[in-house]
């Protein structure tokens, strides 16, 4: 069956802010990022511990504001509360193995625009543990999207 979710990734390589907005016919997630090369790397490693129980919750911070995401799986659906600082929250429900999926996908495309527009892979003397793409962050989600691809 295939998936009604849809997922778009915008990074900004000079700063690291992005936005990854998860959509279907009935809602739209926007999940707003600081610190790309830190949040990313970790955000990966999170899923994919949710993907395999060793996780069922985790907080996503923004880096930049008081707001941040918790991502909570329930059996076969992700819940994520978008909690705003000083007052409000929405909340949202997914499908979970149609949200990795799209998530994936989405970062599939993206990393390839960047291979394509030979931003990756880096040059090797470039100092890239702060750039938003780094090494640490494809790895995460090479590791990422092999689990999710075994099973």
């Amino acid at each position: 069956m295939k998936s009604s979710l849809s997922c778009s990734v915008t990074i900004d390589l000079d700063d690291g802010d992005g936005e990854i907005i998860v959509s279907d016919k009935n809602q739209t997630l926007i999940i707003s990022i600081g610190l790309a090369a830190i949040t990313l790397r970790n955000f990966f490693s999170d899923l994919n511990a949710l993907y395999t129980y060793k996780k069922t919750k985790f907080k996503l911070e923004h880096y930049g504001s008081a707001d941040y995401y918790l991502f909570v799986r329930d059996s076969n659906v992700i819940r994520i509360e978008e909690v705003r600082k000083p007052g409000g929250r929405d909340i949202y429900k997914f499908n979970l193995m149609d949200f990795l999926f799209s998530f994936e996908q989405g970062f599939q495309r993206f990393f390839t625009k960047l291979k394509k527009d030979g931003v990756l892979p880096l040059d090797d003397g470039m100092d890239d543990f702060m750039y938003p793409i780094n090494e640490d962050v494809t790895d995460s989600f090479n590791s990422f999207s092999k689990n999710l691809k075994k099973n």
